[in-house]
């Protein structure tokens, strides 16, 4: 975009002396910054010339008129005759006025995208001739530029965020993905460095070298041809040493999160199909491999993460959550429950949800995952496939933190049955569940959706949610279970 910037933008952005900094410089230099981090165009109007004619301070002026230059110039500027006179009137030729004037006219003729001014006489005339949107004040052109970047959220315990230069490229974890895409390989990654690219990563203190990466990008739309705004999955990587404790997991919540947190329409990667555990894996979390493939003969495997009535129509809570999700649960069809959980198991289970990261080593691969499991000796026979399941973490938070899916469930006596049911989804070691499973045990698979910020029982008690603390799983009433739909935005 073309950005028109006023007289008053352009002298905090160029002081020739420490005198002339003034108290929109910081900001002016932001808004600078960001224009050329998001390659938009920061253009000033001939008419710039009359302003600085009116500095008494002739050298400061010689000087601007020089440090402008570094600005595009609006080429052929529209005349200030297309603007209604009885608006803007007739100010006489250069003055501040017929400046002002000249710089609406280049908004009004499409000359410009915005025009940036803390005038306010300015936006009141933008008002009156029905241009305001397009004329903005320093602040909110800043926070305009800021939507062209995405935000990172802060990754799940165990990822680090690095940039791309940061990486070893010749770490055993690149040898595979070089093999399959040589000579490419090695100058995509030059690539990265040179953008600055941001990487995700996963470490074993135990063992040298990578255990995981990620690195994706924005794009415009789908290969396949759909548009909107896309993450590509341009490395998604678990080194063959570190199997068994989910890092694939680990690392696709972390796309998932900063899909989820930038407003993201789809998300793909493409894939040789000889890849066919990680095609699966991906399948198992809502993607699909496309019909077509791209040039290099890979498969395109995409995922929509928006959805219309009609996408959901015929699908089931479960089938829509798996579909659009995980950062999406379902309120149709289904029941929604809370589940008391102990700060404990809460911290092993959710350990992305504690304000102190516990160490890597004593992670367990449960907190990695997306997909999880919890055990508890309710006798309820009422959980089916699509549920939702509110966590209420008791005794220090008293209040509801996350939401998850149900996605089936098994009741046994037999450890080795629910051992076998869970596997590394839990948060129970082997021991605990034989002491568990002295009375018929509930295993509950589900899928994690996102942590909450906390719901206390006296606003759940006030809202007719609860009429106290839970002490075992609890049905929610259909005005309780909208009242949370409402207050998560799901």
């Amino acid at each position: 975009m073309n950005i028109l910037i006023d007289t008053n933008i352009v002298l905090p952005l160029e002081p020739v002396s420490y005198v002339d900094i003034g108290i929109n410089t910081e900001n002016a230099i932001l808004f600078h910054n960001l224009s050329n981090r998001s390659g938009n165009i920061l253009c000033v109007h001939p008419a710039i010339e009359h302003d600085l004619d009116r500095d008494n301070n002739k050298k400061r002026s010689e000087i601007r008129r020089k440090l402008i230059k570094r600005y595009k110039s609006v080429p052929t500027p529209p005349d200030v005759s297309i603007l209604d006179q009885s608006i803007v009137g007739s100010p006489v030729f250069g003055s501040n006025d017929y400046v002002d004037n000249c710089y609406l006219a280049a908004v009004k003729a499409d000359a410009v995208d915005f025009l940036v001014s803390e005038d306010r006489g300015v936006h009141r005339k933008a008002r009156r001739l029905g241009i305001e949107s397009r004329v903005l004040l320093l602040q909110d052109a800043i926070n305009l530029l800021r939507d062209f970047f995405d935000e990172s959220p802060s990754p799940p315990p165990a990822v680090q965020k690095v940039y791309v230069h940061e990486l070893n490229d010749q770490d055993e974890i690149f040898n595979s993905l070089r093999a399959d895409y040589q000579p490419e390989f090695d100058e995509w990654l030059k690539r990265c460095k040179r953008e600055h690219r941001e990487a995700y990563i996963v470490t074993d203190q135990f063992r040298p070298g990578l255990a995981g990466v990620l690195i994706f990008k924005q794009e415009a739309g789908l290969p396949t041809g759909e548009t909107g705004k896309t993450l590509k999955l341009s490395t998604l990587k678990v080194s063959g040493d570190h199997g068994g404790n989910r890092y694939g997991e680990l690392l696709l919540k972390t796309a998932f999160d900063y899909a989820d947190s930038n407003k993201y329409k789809h998300i793909y990667f493409t894939t040789f199909s000889k890849h066919e555990g990680l095609i699966a894996f991906a399948e198992s979390f809502g993607f699909k491999v496309s019909n077509t493939k791209n040039r290099r003969g890979e498969n395109i495997v995409c995922k929509s993460l928006s959805f219309s009535a009609d996408d959901i129509e015929t699908l089931s809570p479960l089938e829509a959550h798996v579909r659009f999700g995980p950062r999406k649960a379902f309120f149709y069809l289904n029941s929604t429950f809370i589940i008391p959980i102990k700060p404990h198991f809460h911290q092993i289970l959710f350990p992305e949800l504690e304000h102190q990261l516990f160490l890597f080593h004593s992670q367990r691969p449960c907190g990695n995952s997306i997909k999880k499991a919890y055990l508890c000796h309710s006798k309820t026979k009422q959980l089916n496939p699509g549920d939702n399941i509110l966590f209420y973490r008791s005794h220090d938070i008293s209040g509801i933190t996350a939401i998850g899916v149900v996605e089936e469930t098994r009741r046994s006596s037999d450890p080795d049955v629910v051992a076998r049911y869970v596997g590394t989804r839990t948060v129970y070691k082997y021991r605990e569940i034989i002491d568990l499973c002295q009375k018929p045990t509930l295993a509950i698979k589900f899928r994690f959706v996102k942590g909450l910020q906390p719901i206390s029982l006296g606003e759940l008690e006030t809202n007719g949610v609860l009429k106290g603390a839970p002490q075992s799983i609890s049905k929610l009433s259909q005005k309780g279970a909208k009242w949370i739909q409402e207050k998560i935005s799901m």
